[in-house]
């Protein structure tokens, strides 16, 4: 004769305690197995029991984020920065560029002294009164200024450059003859992705540091892909792959502005472009050091993409191909 050691529950009874329902199920399919055989029982439905509490006793999930390319691209600016100062071959690329600008920004002074100062002083007072010389002096700081401001912009973007190529060289990674360094008319280009979202949220940069992490949050993608695009070009990625890269799909910036997952926390683009963009905001530095480690950055990025075959939306495109000439 069987004895039934436990009977299941009512239906409604409400939630049951992980050991009593482990224990119920592993000894109904217990028949007769004696003293050894309970004792077995009941040991099993004891450790059963543990991993089910453990597991309900977790609490809520914690978010993980998947790294495509190995690593977690938030922590790309802190490792450049270690990496720029070990490495001495990587200021003299900024050295250089900075010799050209220095000296492109007095020339610039000199020429606008020598042509615009007497005109302009002879536009305020025909009679060339002391006042209107003074005026005239320093109308030709505030275009010398404007004019090496620009000349700034750009030079940095040329320093950018050079440092992310000398990088992937230093890595290893940079293939010559196939890989192209990103043209000076890039460099000459001071529009960037998304460029009206930025000017519209740039004045939360007057608040360090908490105006900073919002701004970087809402440009975050772009800025990743600002950096990144040196390598795209390196690869001669054709636009519409690099969307798929940076945003999953094909998007347009307009839509990619309103879509979620453009500002999802596992986009490596997202992640990257806002530890960059955070350092920048970073009161009196954050402008002048870090877009230049910013860039060795964007370099060791692309050197773990390089280390995994290249861009994801290439892999990806490449087994398309297959498995439509195998369906073929």
């Amino acid at each position: 004769m069987e004895n039934n050691v436990a009977s299941p529950p009512a239906p409604g009874a409400g939630d049951i305690d992980p050991l009593t329902a482990s224990t119920t199920t592993t000894l109904r399919n217990r028949k007769r197995g004696g003293s050894k055989g309970m004792k077995s029982a009941v040991a099993s439905a004891v450790s059963s029991a543990v991993s089910t509490a453990t597991k309900t006793s977790a609490g809520p999930s914690v978010v993980t984020f998947s790294h495509r390319y190995g690593h977690d691209p938030l922590h790309y600016p802190a490792k450049a920065l270690a990496y720029a100062l070990a490495r001495p071959s990587l200021w003299k690329v900024v050295l250089r560029v900075a010799c050209v600008g220095v000296s492109l920004a007095v020339l610039i002074l000199i020429v606008l002294l020598a042509i615009a100062l007497k005109p302009q002083a002879e536009l305020i007072s025909p009679t060339l009164q002391w006042w209107a010389w003074l005026i005239a002096v320093l109308l030709v700081l505030l275009e010398a200024a404007i004019c090496v401001a620009l000349l700034t912009v750009v030079m940095q973007s040329k320093a950018q450059t050079k440092l992310f190529v000398a990088t992937m060289r230093l890595e290893g990674l940079w293939r010559e003859g196939e890989m192209v360094e990103q043209a000076t008319v890039k460099d000459l280009n001071l529009i960037k992705k998304a460029f009206f979202v930025r000017i519209l949220t740039y004045p939360l940069k007057i608040f360090p540091f908490v105006g900073g992490a919002i701004y970087s949050a809402i440009n975050a993608t772009f800025t990743g892909w600002d950096y990144m695009d040196r390598y795209f070009d390196a690869i001669k990625l054709s636009s519409r792959l690099q969307r798929v890269e940076v945003f999953g799909m094909d998007r347009s910036d307009c839509t990619a502005l309103c879509h979620p997952s453009t500002y999802d926390a596992n986009n490596e683009y997202a992640r990257f472009g806002f530890a960059c963009s955070f350092l920048e905001s970073v009161p009196i530095v954050g402008s002048v050091v870090f877009p230049l480690t910013n860039a060795v950055a964007a370099a060791l990025f692309a050197c773990d993409i390089e280390r995994s075959e290249g861009p994801a939306c290439l892999r990806e495109k490449d087994e398309s191909v297959k498995s439509k000439s195998q369906k073929s």
